[in-house]
C-alpha cells in the first residue's frame, strides 16, 4: 500500500509564520497589479508566482512518497470456485451462489490489481481449468472438497503461491482427513441462511449399514420445511400449507431401475416431521442400494435436498453365540428364544442333564463335537464363537482348565456375558478364580445374597447414546415404572468398567448391567435373573428386552465380520478417497507351525463410484485393476494377521481373503468397499460455518462468511505488505524533478509576460 507523508524541517510555529508571510505577499502583489491591469491579466501574472510559493512550502515540508514492492515479484493467488450443482441454487436476490462467487472474484481482482497475479480454477469432483475443460455437461455435478485440497497439496506448480482462496458452499459432508497444502487456504462460505428460503428438505436419515439375511430393519427420515419470514405474509403461510403433508417414497435398486418399496405421508407440525419405514431385507447377501425421494412442492428453492441415496450390506449369519448353563430356567429359556428368533444369530446352547452328560442344541459347527463332553478346555474351540453367555452356577462346577481357556479366549479378543442369580459373582465363589478379573465389579466372598423385590431401573446419561442402549432408553421412557424383581450386589465397578443400566435399592443407585475391556476382548455382567419378565410385560418392555439381547451380542462382538473360521475386523465402517484402510484377520482353530496360510487381494473396478449423478447407470464388472495389499502376521500369534491398503481414489474396491490349511482352502471372505460420498449432492444446503472455519485453520488460513469477503481481501493485501520492501522517495530531491518544475514555471512566467508586452 503506497503512502505519502511529510517530513517537516521547521518548527510548526515558524512554518505557520512562513505560510502567512507568503500568503500576505501574494495578496499585496494582487492589489498592486489590480490597480494597473484587469482581473484576468492579474490572475495570469500571479499564477506562476502562486505555484512558486506552493513549491517553496513543499520544499520546507519535504514530502516523502513511500512505495511498497514485494520481495518476490511473482506473487500469485489461486482462486478456486466451486461449480457443483448446489452452487446453482438461487438463495439470495443477487442471484445464484455461483454468480455471487464470480462477482467476488471480480472484486478481488479489482482490489488486488498489481499486488498479485490471480489464477482462477474451478472444482467439483476434481480441480480443472475453466478454459481447458472439455468434459461433457452433467445434470448433477457433485462436490469433493477433500480432493480439491489434495490437488493443491500434490501440484508442484502451486508451491510458490501466496495462498489459495476457496469460494464454496462447503459441500455436503465433513472432511475427515486430507493432505495439507503447503500454502495457506482461505475459505469464503457462499450461501444465505435457511431463514431466507422457501424449501422442503430431507435432513437426517437413520438406517443400519449392515443387516443379516431376511432381517427386518427400519429407515427413519426427518423432514423440515423452511419458510422465508415465517408468519409474516400470506405467501409464506401458503408455502407452509403446501408442505403440511409431505409425500415420501422408499425405493430399492432393481435391474431395470428403481422399485418402490413403500410410500408414506409425513405430517409436518411447525415445519417439522418424521417418517419411519419398516423393511425386510433380501434373502441373498450383497450390497443393496436404496433411496428416499421427497415429492417436490411448488415454489421450493430446489429439489437437490429432496433425495437421499444409501446402501445396506446384507451378510450371512455370522454371529455364532454359545449359551452355557448347568440347568434350565426361565432366564435361559427366554434368552435362548429371543436369540434363536434373530436370523443374524447362530445360537448354540450347551446345558447339563446329568453329572457327566451334556446336551447340545441349536446351530452346530464343524469342530464343535467336543461340546458333548462339556464346556471346552481348549481356547481354539471357543474361538468358533463370537460371544459366550454363561449362566448362574457355582465356581466349583468349573474345571481349572475350563476357566483358563475362557480367560485366554477373552484376552485374545473374545466376548463373554455373565448372568446374575443365586450363584453368580461373589455369591458363586468366583472370588480368587482366574476369571475374577473378567467381571466388571470388584466381587468378594462377603457379597450379600440375591435381593428380592421391585427395583426401578434407569439408563445413566453416560450410556444413553451408546448403540446398545440408545433404542432401549427411548423404549423405557414409554413405559411407566420399569422394574426388575431381583438384583445381585457384587460391589463397586472396576476402574475401566462402564455401567449401562442402574437399579434403585433404598437410597442407592446400583449398576446392574456393566461392560468392560479385558485384553483384546470385552465382557458384560447382568446382575439380575429376572430381566426375562420384561418379555411378558407391556409392548415397550417386550421390545426393550428383545432389543437388549440382540444388540448386546452385536455390541460386544464389535465390527467383526467373516464366517466359520475367518473373522475380520475393520478399523472403520466407511472410507473416503485417499484414506488407508486397516483390517485384522483372525483364523479360528489350532494349527501346526507353517500349516496355515493366508492370501489377500484388493481389486478396483474400472467404473467410477456411482453418485446421485449416475445412480441409474449399471456398473460394469468385467474390467478390474489389481492392487497390492501389505500382509503381516501379528507378533506372537500365528492365527492373526494385519492387512493395510491405501484407497487412493473414489471407486468400488473388492477385498478378498483366503485361508489355506496346507494347500486346502479353509474358507474365503469377500467384501466390496464403496469409496465415495455418503450424501447426495446438495443434500445439506446449509453452510456449516464451524466446519469451514476449522478446515481453513487446519490448512493455515482463515474463514470468512459471504458478507465478510472485504475482510478477506484486506488480509491478503496485509500479507503482501508484510512481506514487501518499503522504498522512500523524497519528492523534492528525486531525480531533479523539483528543479525542473521550478524552471518550467519560470519559463511559463516569462512567456506570459512576453505575451503581455511586459518585458
Amino acid at each position: 500500500m503506497n503512502t505519502l507523508y511529510w517530513r517537516a524541517h521547521l518548527n510548526p510555529v515558524l512554518a505557520a509564520v512562513l505560510i502567512l508571510v507568503l500568503a500576505a505577499w501574494l495578496i499585496i502583489l494582487f492589489r498592486r497589479q489590480r490597480a494597473i491591469h484587469s482581473t484576468g491579466r492579474v490572475i495570469l501574472l500571479l499564477v506562476p508566482k502562486a505555484l512558486i510559493v506552493l513549491l517553496l512550502v513543499m520544499a520546507y515540508f519535504d514530502p516523502i512518497w513511500t512505495v511498497f514492492k514485494p520481495l518476490d515479484e511473482n506473487k500469485k493467488i489461486i482462486v478456486l470456485i466451486d461449480t457443483s450443482s448446489s452452487m446453482n441454487v438461487e438463495d439470495a436476490p443477487e442471484g445464484s451462489r455461483l454468480k455471487r462467487a464470480w462477482n467476488m472474484l471480480a472484486k478481488l481482482k479489482g482490489r488486488m490489481r498489481s499486488w498479485a497475479d490471480i489464477e482462477t480454477l474451478e472444482f467439483d469432483l476434481k480441480v480443472h481449468n475453466p478454459e481447458k475443460d472439455t468434459r461433457p455437461e452433467q445434470r448433477v455435478k457433485p462436490t469433493d472438497l477433500g480432493q480439491c485440497l489434495v490437488t493443491l497439496a500434490d501440484n508442484s506448480d502451486f508451491s510458490g503461491c501466496l495462498g489459495a482462496v476457496l469460494l464454496t458452499d462447503g459441500g455436503d459432508e465433513i472432511i475427515k482427513s486430507a493432505r495439507r497444502p503447503s500454502m495457506p487456504v482461505y475459505i469464503t462460505g457462499v450461501g444465505s441462511e435457511p431463514e431466507q428460503w422457501n424449501d422442503l428438505a430431507l435432513t437426517d436419515i437413520e438406517t443400519p449399514t449392515v443387516i443379516e439375511e431376511q432381517s427386518d430393519f427400519e429407515v427413519t427420515a426427518d423432514i423440515v420445511a423452511y419458510a422465508a419470514g415465517e408468519g409474516s405474509g400470506n405467501n409464506n403461510n401458503n408455502f407452509l400449507k403446501k408442505t403440511a403433508r409431505a409425500k415420501i417414497r422408499l425405493e430399492e435398486r432393481a435391474k431395470n431401475g428403481w422399485l418402490i418399496r413403500s410410500t408414506e405421508i409425513a405430517a409436518l407440525a411447525a415445519g417439522r416431521g418424521r417418517v419411519k419405514f419398516r423393511v425386510t431385507g433380501p434373502k441373498e447377501p450383497g450390497t443393496i442400494q436404496y433411496r428416499l425421494t421427497l415429492e417436490p412442492v411448488e415454489g421450493e428453492l430446489t429439489d437437490l435436498n429432496n433425495l437421499r441415496n444409501f446402501s445396506i450390506e446384507v451378510r450371512k449369519k455370522t454371529l455364532h453365540v454359545l449359551f452355557y448353563a448347568l440347568e434350565l430356567g426361565w432366564d435361559f429359556r427366554q434368552i435362548s428364544r429371543e436369540l434363536a428368533r434373530d436370523p443374524s444369530v447362530a445360537l448354540t446352547a450347551l446345558f447339563r442333564v446329568s453329572k457327566d452328560h451334556f446336551v447340545v442344541q441349536g446351530e452346530r459347527q464343524k469342530g464343535d463335537r467336543h461340546l458333548e463332553k462339556g464346556f471346552p478346555t481348549d481356547k481354539e474351540i471357543l474361538d468358533l464363537y463370537k460371544c459366550i453367555i454363561v449362566g448362574s452356577f457355582p465356581a466349583g462346577q468349573w474345571r481349572p482348565e475350563q476357566l483358563l481357556a475362557l480367560r485366554e479366549y477373552v484376552k485374545a479378543g473374545g466376548t463373554v456375558i455373565f448372568l446374575g442369580g443365586e450363584y453368580s459373582f461373589g455369591r458363586g465363589g468366583y472370588t480368587g478364580t482366574v476369571i475374577e478379573p473378567l467381571l466388571p465389579w470388584r466381587i468378594s466372598d462377603a457379597e450379600p445374597e440375591l435381593q428380592r423385590g421391585r427395583f426401578p431401573v434407569n439408563v445413566p446419561a453416560t450410556a444413553a447414546d451408546l448403540g446398545v442402549m440408545s433404542e432401549i432408553t427411548k423404549l423405557l421412557e414409554q413405559t411407566n415404572n420399569v422394574t426388575i424383581e431381583s438384583m445381585n450386589l457384587p460391589g463397586m465397578l472396576r476402574g475401566g468398567a462402564l455401567g449401562l443400566m442402574n437399579a434403585s435399592i433404598g437410597n442407592k443407585n446400583v449398576s446392574v448391567v456393566a461392560i468392560q475391556r479385558f485384553g483384546e476382548g470385552r465382557t458384560m455382567g447382568v446382575a439380575t435373573n429376572t430381566l426375562w419378565k420384561w418379555a411378558r410385560g407391556e409392548n415397550s418392555a417386550r421390545q426393550a428386552y428383545s432389543h437388549f439381547w440382540r444388540q448386546a451380542v452385536r455390541h460386544l462382538a464389535g465390527q467383526e465380520e467373516g464366517g466359520r473360521f475367518l473373522s475380520i475386523r475393520w478399523d472403520q465402517e466407511h472410507y473416503s478417497p485417499g484414506e488407508q484402510a486397516a483390517a485384522t484377520i483372525h483364523v479360528a482353530g489350532r494349527y501346526n507351525p507353517g500349516q496355515l496360510h493366508l492370501k489377500t487381494s484388493l481389486t478396483k473396478k474400472q467404473t467410477d463410484y456411482p453418485t446421485a449423478v449416475d445412480a441409474d447407470a449399471t456398473a460394469a464388472d468385467n474390467l478390474i485393476i489389481p492392487t497390492k495389499t501389505n500382509l503381516e502376521s501379528t507378533p506372537g500369534s500365528d492365527n492373526t494377521f494385519d492387512v493395510e491398503m491405501v484407497l487412493a481414489e473414489r471407486g468400488r474396491y473388492v477385498f478378498q481373503a483366503e485361508a489355506y490349511l496346507g494347500e486346502k482352502l479353509l474358507e474365503r471372505y469377500k467384501k466390496t468397499l464403496a469409496i465415495g460420498p455418503g450424501l447426495n449432492e446438495g443434500a445439506n444446503l446449509e453452510i456449516d460455518h464451524s466446519f469451514l472455519d476449522e478446515l481453513a485453520a487446519r490448512n493455515g488460513g482463515e474463514y470468512f462468511r459471504e458478507a465478510e469477503f472485504e475482510e478477506l481481501i484486506d488480509v491478503l493485501r496485509g500479507r503482501i505488505t508484510a512481506g514487501a520492501l518499503g522504498l522512500e522517495i523524497p519528492l523534492v530531491q528525486d531525480r531533479y524533478i523539483y528543479l525542473i518544475i521550478v524552471l518550467s514555471i519560470l519559463v511559463l512566467e516569462w512567456f506570459i509576460r512576453r505575451r503581455m508586452n511586459l518585458t
